[in-house]
């Protein structure tokens, strides 16, 4: 395989024509252009808190200190009515800021050097311990760790969760223990669960409290750290009169779980079972006004908010254009009396995150015309203090007046980012030919002027493609913004919603319960093969607009998005790089340790009746139909990456696999890199692979430069594996120029 020519200008000249003036006639703003430590020191907000009368706020931002090496966590007090801001205190982590009720405090989860605990944070700024655990439990990728799910880096972690009383009074927490005699002899299926064990794990078991007045605490239950509601979300709980009411996971041998929610009564000391469901919906226990569990149904287009009554009953509010429930919303809260609830959510036309506040049989929704990822409300439920960010948009704070829906803004979150010029970034919608519509945002390049083609990268991951600002959540390792500096079209792609389609839902459902129907061959299409014809519809789209050079296209994409990326190039030709982040699923090697999620996929495992589907599909037993260069770039070096690894050089595919450790011997990187010397890296490197491959220019900022030359050994070895094919637009699609004016 050969890259594009190599250019005969100097490196400089090549690099000054691609670093393009920041402005433009498309009316990109004056401003400075992107830099790589922007991206990486974006600040990220995890909780907010505002004061019950409305008049506070205080609100943690992580921060990576490049020279530390590591994030810290910057906690601000916020006078509302002048937006005065002042950093009381720097921690290695914060959790769960929240208001105590009755007073002028606040209380946190901090790492101050002994593990996350809870302490006070007095008015003024002042810190003292609350509950602290003596023996805080290691967490993460770590040797003698417990492996908390969702990638948390190497940490320790003293007190899981907490929640106040609405009256400040009671106190319930969550705190996390080695599990007794956890070093003892196992047999059948704990057996089988170690199977893919890369580090020495230890088991933990979480306690939950309730610590009353008079200061006496009494242990509620004890979950098992199979429970992920326990482990992920001990503090979300709802207070209903005497009752704590909370949720726990019962294992019932299929992969999604099932889930109850169970009352403590604190006056009978007792605690009964309410009922049960089968997916859980969200780790909150969304409590509406009639006192009933909130949840949207339906397909997109007759999607209806819901509230589900202890009788069974449902209060219908209607047909909405959002979603409740999804993490990455701006939280819930009720009112004390109970008779107003706000929800943050999720719309499923803009992919923008917004408020709506229910009262009585009245829906409202709330929005300023950006996200509101994070907001803290008052104790009336009449303001918010949100953080507002967009794809162009760095994150600031706002405060809403939930009456009347008028926003104020504050002030930046991150100054660093303001003087930034914009990137012209264009919503777009794609409708593939297979009829499904895929939502994302086309990045124009620096200066881009009608009638260019430049090269293009997508990036995918799932449904992270919405309006927020350079998430890392979406864009992980791609420097989606310098790709943007040195003049690529970045195409952020989200899949093919399952909301859209009965169809599309029963695949899905089969590939979350762990077994169909419908069968494997169906699974297959609808949620890979579908993909894959909606990432060539759009990208044909933006060629026939004269956007995209049709034979200088890549693709990136990690965890889901490399599901995407792998099964791309092994089912299509329009790739010629492509950058693969820590995946591997679909590989045979994978179903040792995910059975259940590669059962609805393949039938089987791969060593009986089942390995055509295998020999079909699977992208390693594929991968002489391989157009593109591949990079992989992995925290795990997992079985199933390498397998590809060795499929791609068996096939004679131009491919390259790194690694990047830990911060030592005995801690792996996560999946979502915190180490920041492995993100720079990571990001230079894909920048230095994309434009070798798709530019054909060698990046002098390349972070491994000895490389470059067995990428020409790749190069000079390969063979023009394929014939150039111009991608073609849809006949259902209805394009919107992105290339005017």
């Amino acid at each position: 395989m050969k890259p594009l020519l190599l250019s005969s200008l100097p490196v400089a000249a090549l690099l000054a024509a691609a670093a393009l003036s920041p402005a433009s006639a498309a009316g990109e703003s004056q401003g400075r252009s992107w830099t790589i430590e922007d991206i990486l020191t974006i600040p990220e907000v995890d909780e907010i808190a505002l004061s019950e009368d409305g008049k506070r706020a205080i609100y943690a931002a992580e921060i990576v200190d490049i020279e530390a090496g590591r994030p810290r966590s910057h906690i601000r007090l916020v006078d509302v009515a002048t937006g005065r801001t002042q950093t009381i205190l720097t921690a290695d982590a914060t959790k769960s800021l929240r208001p105590i009720a009755g007073t002028d405090d606040w209380s946190a989860l901090l790492d101050m050097g002994d593990g996350l605990q809870l302490y006070r944070i007095g008015s003024k700024g002042s810190v003292r311990p609350l509950v602290i655990n003596p023996a805080p439990v290691p967490v993460g990728k770590a040797d003698m760790s417990f492996p908390i799910g969702g990638g948390m880096r190497p940490a320790r972690i003293g007190v899981l969760d907490y929640d106040w009383s609405p009256d400040g009074k009671w106190l319930w927490y969550s705190l996390i223990k080695p599990k007794p005699e956890a070093n003892r002899v196992r047999f059948d299926e704990e057996v089988s669960a170690l199977r893919n064990r890369r580090r020495s794990a230890i088991d933990v078991e979480i306690d939950y409290l309730l610590r009353g007045p008079d200061g006496s605490t009494v242990r509620i239950a004890t979950r098992p750290s199979s429970d992920r509601v326990a482990t992920r979300g001990g503090g979300r709980i709802v207070w209903q009169e005497d009752e704590v009411r909370f949720r726990v996971e019962v294992q019932d041998g299929t992969l999604g779980g099932s889930f109850e929610t169970w009352a403590w009564d604190r006056k009978k000391k007792a605690v009964r079972k309410l009922g049960g469901e089968r997916d859980l919906l969200s780790m909150w226990i969304l409590v509406g006004p009639h006192g009933g569990q909130l949840s949207t149904t339906g397909l997109d287009g007759q999607r209806e908010l819901v509230e589900t009554l202890p009788g069974g009953q449902r209060h219908r509010f209607g047909h909405v254009a959002f979603e409740i429930g999804d993490p990455r919303a701006a939280g819930w809260k009720r009112s004390a009396d109970g008779k107003r609830v706000v929800v943050g959510t999720r719309r499923t036309d803009t992919l923008r995150y917004e408020l709506a506040l229910l009262a009585g049989d009245e829906i409202r929704t709330i929005g300023t015309g950006a996200s509101l990822t994070r907001c803290g409300f008052d104790g009336f439920l009449s303001s918010a203090l949100c953080v507002e960010e967009g794809t162009s948009l760095p994150p600031r704070l706002v405060r809403i007046d939930l009456n009347t829906g008028a926003v104020r803004r504050l002030g930046s979150i991150s100054p660093r980012h303001d003087p930034i010029a914009p990137l012209r970034i264009i919503p777009r919608q794609f409708t593939s030919r297979d009829g499904y519509k895929a939502n994302g945002y086309v990045v124009m390049p620096r200066g881009h002027r009608a009638g260019e083609r430049h090269p293009a990268l997508v990036v995918t991951h799932g449904s992270d493609a919405d309006d927020r600002f350079a998430e890392p959540g979406n864009q992980w390792n791609y420097p989606v913004q310098l790709f943007a500096e040195r003049g690529y079209v970045v195409l952020l792609l989200n899949d093919p919603s399952p909301r859209q389609s009965a169809e599309l839902m029963e695949a899905y459902g089969a590939w979350m319960r762990g077994k169909g129907p419908p069968g494997p061959d169906i699974v297959r299409q609808r949620i890979w093969l579908n993909g894959v014809h909606s990432i060539e519809d759009a990208v044909g789209e933006l060629t026939a607009e004269g956007l995209i050079d049709p034979d200088r296209i890549g693709i990136a994409g990690y965890s889901r998005g490399s599901q995407m990326v792998n099964v791309s190039l092994t089912n299509s030709r329009l790739f010629r790089a492509a950058s693969s982040g820590d995946g591997g699923f679909l590989e045979p090697s994978g179903y040792a340790g995910a059975r259940a999620s590669y059962d609805p996929v393949y039938g089987g495992g791969p060593l009986g009746d089942h390995i055509d589907h295998y020999r079909r599909f699977a992208p390693s037993l594929n991968a002489d139909k391989i157009c593109a260069a591949v990079l992989q770039q992995v925290a795990s070096a997992s079985p199933s990456q390498i397998d590809f690894y060795e499929g791609l050089r068996d096939a004679h595919v131009a491919t390259q696999l790194s690694y990047y450790p830990g911060a030592s011997p005995a801690s792996d990187e996560t999946h979502l890199f915190h180490i920041p010397s492995n993100r720079l890296l990571a990001m230079r490197e894909n920048l230095a692979w994309f434009d070798y491959w798709l530019r054909g220019v060698r990046d002098p900022d390349a972070p491994f430069p000895e490389r470059i030359a067995q990428w020409d050994r790749l190069a000079d070895a390969g063979r023009n594996r394929c014939p150039l094919t111009p991608p073609t637009v849809s006949q259902s699609s209805s394009p919107s120029p992105a290339n005017s004016e």
